[in-house]
């Protein structure tokens, strides 16, 4: 089984903008979901973790409904920062 792993994590600082930035909207659609969607695609990639900020899990669950991605199986919750430890559970 083929797990693509995704690194989402980020806040997003330097863009200076009240929400991360892959969760912004880049031609009427979040970020995360054109590279959601190439993995969805790929007839390789069995399944789906997303490493997600905490509080925003739901929004990325939602966002993976609307645009049909059927892969995502896991999101997990990142560390502090690139370097810290990190908090695993399943969520979907």
């Amino acid at each position: 089984m083929n797990i693509a792993l995704i690194l989402a994590g980020g806040h997003g600082n330097r863009t200076e903008q009240d929400i991360p930035k892959q969760f912004m909207n880049v031609y009427e659609k979040p970020l995360i979901i054109y590279t959601l969607e190439n993995f969805e695609k790929h007839p390789d990639i069995d399944g789906i973790t997303v490493v997600c900020l905490e509080g925003w899990h739901e929004v990325l669950k939602a966002y993976a409904k609307q645009y049909g991605i059927t892969k995502l199986k896991w999101i997990v919750s990142g560390g502090r920062d690139g370097h810290g430890g990190h908090t695993t559970h399943q969520d979907r």
